[in-house]
């Protein structure tokens, strides 16, 4: 049932039916799927909503969630989908007018915003709103909506307009984005292109109240995994703490040399410049 306020302010929550968790995943992940949801269970406790694991032949089921596989690849005599066409058979086959896009190494390592997901969501569906990025990680400045302060609009000009962390997406404005060839790289960068000629406004939280204050609305260490092996920050000391068993050797670790380690702290330094300071 949803919620709503006082006489004039907008209606919060959504209804199970209209808000579907997406997670984008392929066999080649299936070792991330228990910890993922062991720990989408313990910051998420008492989701009320669908929860779709994009796989091409494995169903995967959980014992307190509401999970269902995709399953995009019934025939295996048929040409192996693309990452595109795996993305678009998905969403085919989920009825909510909001999704919320997630992957299979997005750990969640605190509570979820679950109230602020929903308000969003509604927000989305009132207005036609096509995506919210939940995890904002670029670096130009931000127009806080008139109309809804809380959100933020991200700049047109920005190189990841088209960002695959996770964010809510009116279903309808993914599925116009995607392309059947393109792979996820591919996706980001051409879909910017597309957004942009499409004139799509995109939104995110407030940085101040959310992102810059280390309190994301989905809080995860973007990623888990980087170019195939496991990105230790994000793993080892979560799994631990909630007493997850993974061979971590059969990934092994990506290491990140001196060099790159200095780059990623001066881009950090330059986006809070450029997000707090220049005009």
């Amino acid at each position: 049932m949803t919620n709503t306020v006082a006489s004039g302010e907008h209606p919060v929550g959504v209804a199970p039916g209209d808000l579907t968790i997406l997670v984008n995943s392929t066999e080649g992940y299936a070792d991330c799927w228990e910890p993922f949801f062991t720990l989408f269970e313990a910051y998420w406790p008492g989701c009320r909503h669908e929860i779709v694991l994009n796989t091409e032949t494995t169903d995967y089921t959980h014992p307190r969630l509401n999970v269902r596989s995709s399953r995009t690849w019934p025939d295996p005599s048929a040409p192996r989908p693309t990452w595109g066409e795996s993305m678009q058979r998905c969403l085919e086959g989920i009825s909510a007018p909001v999704v919320l896009y997630l992957q299979e190494d997005y750990f969640l390592n605190a509570p979820v915003l679950a109230a602020e997901v929903e308000r969003f969501a509604r927000i989305m569906i009132d207005e036609k709103r096509p995506h919210v990025l939940l995890r904002e990680l670029g670096g130009h400045r931000y127009d806080p909506l008139a109309e809804h302060p809380e959100l933020w609009r991200i700049p047109g000009r920005s190189a990841y307009l088209v960002s695959l962390q996770a964010g809510l997406w009116l279903r309808s404005s993914l599925l116009e984005l995607l392309r059947p060839a393109e792979n996820p790289w591919q996706f980001e960068r051409r879909g910017t292109l597309r957004a942009r000629r499409a004139g799509m406004e995109f939104l995110c939280p407030d940085l101040e109240r959310w992102e810059w204050a280390g309190s994301p609305v989905i809080p995860y260490e973007p990623t888990g995994i980087v170019r195939g092996r496991w990105f230790a920050p994000a793993v080892v000391d979560l799994f631990a703490a909630h007493g997850l068993a993974v061979d971590f050797s059969k990934r092994g670790f990506y290491e990140v040399d001196g060099r790159e380690r200095a780059v990623r702290t001066a881009r950090a330094w330059a986006r809070k410049v450029a997000m707090r300071v220049l005009p």
